[in-house]
């Protein structure tokens, strides 16, 4: 009787996840699949236009203050803590975005829907830019279990993007520059990788982590494209544009206000943010260790320890990531390989909000990629099952605030981080 019951537990349980499958398959259709996007596409265009480009008007606050030749790092509202942090040449990348009445004040734009439409539209061609070129360099069986894989990661990240999207946000920007580096490295055009890859950084500074990862797998060879590739990016051209003196001015100026405070410490108050928005290591453990989301704080433990142990943290992360990429890899572990490398800037910036996970769908397909080869370890398949649950948990964790006052985000991540390195880790023991 007992074996009878635990049969009908099997058969039904087999039932619910064919059922499962049929339902995913009907999603996965081209003819149920695309008109989804699509929807969502419009939809997220007209919610964009309605919001008004909140965060598209702090770029463009930078373009206005560079065109006056002022600092963009002066923020009118608060001298200790600039708004516009991103590196003087972004500038250059948001002036055409500049379709819109000169302010009146602080951030007082008026006619803003060209400028958020417009910016809108180059998101969306970076976006579907970065896909193009995923599909290009990314390992798999074949090119239908890669469509069917991007399918399934696009849905998951769905919701990351669509916030993106809607707050006239830049990091999906930064991530397509970063996918056509990898492409052109991959294609041994270096000092073209080198060069969007600055253009990367310019957007999201923490992008620099890839150039580690280019410099390991190139064995050194790809340091003089990287340094000529950032005096292109980050002087030349800029100086061609504001002039020398203005753009050396801001330079300095970037580098004191923005850069100096996290890189350049030794205490956790020049750098801490404890908003539920962030979700990066020093938020984290700066909940674990301080009382309060804003001023006056309690420390459990000093500053300067807080320092020490985001530091330590930071610098098993990076070396374990360095490690993991160190002998040759494996053509099917590419996409690993440097997905492990573009969950770097979420996890180690000073901050880095929730968002800015939108750059999951990159290692969701690496991983669904890597499952779809059948000789795969089981005991490999198994983790890296867990750790792709465990990531499309906590993209999701993001809706409910206490899971963000936690911190969900940041260490599922890293756990999903982890499971990648020892992949790459163990897989590099094998023979060739």
């Amino acid at each position: 009787m007992v074996g009878d019951i635990c049969e009908r537990q099997k058969d039904n349980l087999r039932n619910m996840v064919a059922r499962f499958k049929k339902a995913g398959n009907f999603i996965l259709s081209d003819k149920v699949f695309i008109p989804i996007i699509a929807i969502l596409i419009i939809a997220a265009a007209i919610v964009t236009g309605v919001r008004g480009g909140k965060d598209l008007k702090v770029a463009l606050y930078g373009v206005e203050k560079m065109m006056d030749r002022q600092s963009p790092y002066d923020n009118p509202t608060d001298a200790n803590r600039p708004i516009f942090r991103y590196a003087p040449a972004m500038t250059i990348l948001q002036a055409p975005f500049m379709l819109t009445s000169k302010p009146k004040g602080p951030f007082e734009f008026e006619h803003m829907l060209p400028s958020v439409l417009a910016w809108y539209l180059a998101v969306m061609f970076a976006l579907i830019m970065s896909i193009f070129l995923l599909m290009r360099i990314m390992p798999s069986p074949s090119r239908a279990t890669t469509v069917r894989n991007l399918k399934i990661s696009i849905l998951i990240a769905v919701p990351l993007i669509g916030y993106e999207l809607v707050n006239s946000q830049n990091k999906l920007m930064a991530l397509a520059f970063a996918i056509a580096a990898i492409y052109l490295f991959e294609k041994k055009k270096n000092f073209f990788s080198a060069v969007l890859l600055s253009l990367a950084m310019t957007v999201y500074i923490p992008t620099f982590f890839l150039a580690v990862y280019f410099i390991i797998r190139s064995r050194g060879m790809y340091i003089v494209h990287f340094i000529l590739g950032v005096l292109t990016v980050f002087i030349v051209i800029p100086s061609l544009v504001w002039g020398v003196a203005y753009n050396n001015f801001v330079l300095k100026d970037w580098y004191l206000r923005c850069l100096k405070p996290f890189f350049m410490t030794t205490s956790y108050n020049t750098y801490m943010e404890l908003r539920s928005s962030s979700q990066s290591l020093p938020s984290a453990i700066g909940r674990i260790f301080v009382c309060g989301r804003t001023t006056p704080y309690k420390y459990i433990i000093p500053p300067e320890a807080i320092h020490i142990i985001i530091r330590v943290i930071s610098a098993g992360i990076f070396l374990t990531s360095a490690a993991a990429v160190w002998r040759r890899i494996k053509p099917r572990m590419l996409g690993i390989s440097f997905s492990l490398f573009l969950l770097l800037p979420l996890l180690t910036p000073s901050y880095c909000l929730w968002y800015t996970w939108a750059w999951i769908f990159v290692p969701c397909l690496a991983v669904l990629n890597y499952l779809s080869y059948p000789d795969i370890d089981k005991s490999e398949r198994l983790f890296l099952k867990i750790a792709f649950i465990v990531l499309v948990a906590v993209s999701y964790s993001a809706a409910i605030m206490f899971f963000n006052d936690i911190s969900v985000m940041f260490w599922g991540t890293l756990f999903f981080w982890g499971v990648l390195a020892f992949t790459l880790i163990k897989d590099a023991r094998r023979p060739a």
